[in-house]
């Protein structure tokens, strides 16, 4: 990823993982029909993608099930080549903070009353 001039990252943390190295990216998410209904059914979010979540609007562009489509991800590919969405990416990952997270989640919990 911190090699890449783009990337098809599989919803998930590693669309984060992207965002944080600046890779350009575009998100493909694809399964079971059922599955798919019913997480529709039960989880309501904008966006799925966590660097479009994070961001609150559309960065990288999501190819979700039927959208998924060989000329339009390939069409998504060489506009990433052309114009990069990683300013809008480092922005979200600026949101995440610094390095540490591991000593104030401790903190965090010694500090918690029992």
């Amino acid at each position: 990823m911190q090699r890449a001039a783009a990337g098809l990252v599989a919803s998930g943390t590693a669309t984060l993982e992207a965002a944080y190295f600046g890779m350009p990216l575009a998100i493909l998410y694809k399964v079971a029909w059922l599955t798919w209904v019913v997480g529709k059914r039960l989880v309501r979010v904008p966006f799925l993608g966590m660097p479009n979540i994070l961001a609150g609007r559309e960065i990288a562009r999501e190819f979700l099930q039927e959208a998924a489509e060989p000329k339009a991800i390939a069409a998504e590919v060489r506009r990433l080549l052309r114009e990069p969405n990683s300013a809008e990416l480092a922005e979200v990952t600026a949101k995440l903070g610094g390095g540490g997270a591991a000593e104030r989640a401790a903190e965090a919990i010694l500090g918690a009353p029992p």
